[in-house]
């Protein structure tokens, strides 16, 4: 890992994952691209390239199915509301397994009743099932986002590149 002016750019297996201050996604960059700048990572955050583009006449595109952008840290803080509606399924899988702690913690001190173990077997699995259902809608949800900030992101792109052509356009008359 390697930091440079509040760059940090991680080296995994597949590629460089490249995180910029105030972005709240990492780029992923496929093997053989060249390192873009700060400034254009944050000017094309969320942009998704097209299938069979290449940043150079003679690079490689990038793999099927690369996924360009990754979460963060930056991202759980800035996009917070929008898990609020799954929160609830995480809140009950962190009782359950409290009370699943608790029946076990007393099953030692009681004694091991029937009741007591139905009871916190079931808290435990429980838990362990509203944990699942709450990761999944994370998935999903945080798919979704990605899929809607790549919208943005296009548009984002386009007006950008309207203005520099008018302005090109202007120059020159």
């Amino acid at each position: 890992m390697s930091r440079f002016l509040g760059r940090t750019t991680t080296l995994t297996r597949r590629g460089a994952r490249i995180r910029v201050a105030v972005v709240p996604a990492d780029f992923r960059l496929p093997r053989g691209w060249p390192t873009p700048t700060d400034k254009w990572v944050r000017d094309n955050a969320f942009w998704q390239p097209p299938a069979d583009w290449s940043p150079t006449q003679a690079g490689a595109a990038a793999p099927d199915g690369w996924e360009f952008w990754r979460p963060n840290k930056l991202w759980w803080q800035t996009t917070g509301a929008y898990y609020r509606s799954i929160a609830i399924w995480g809140r009950l899988s962190n009782w359950l397994g409290y009370l699943f702690l608790v029946m076990l913690i007393a099953s030692a001190f009681l004694g091991s009743s029937p009741m007591l173990r139905l009871v916190g077997f079931s808290a435990g699995l429980a838990s362990i099932a509203l944990l699942i259902v709450h990761e999944v809608l994370k998935a999903r949800l945080t798919e979704r986002l990605f899929a809607q900030f790549a919208v943005v992101a296009q548009r984002g792109l386009q007006e950008r590149l309207t203005r520099e052509y008018q302005r090109y356009l202007t120059a020159m008359a």
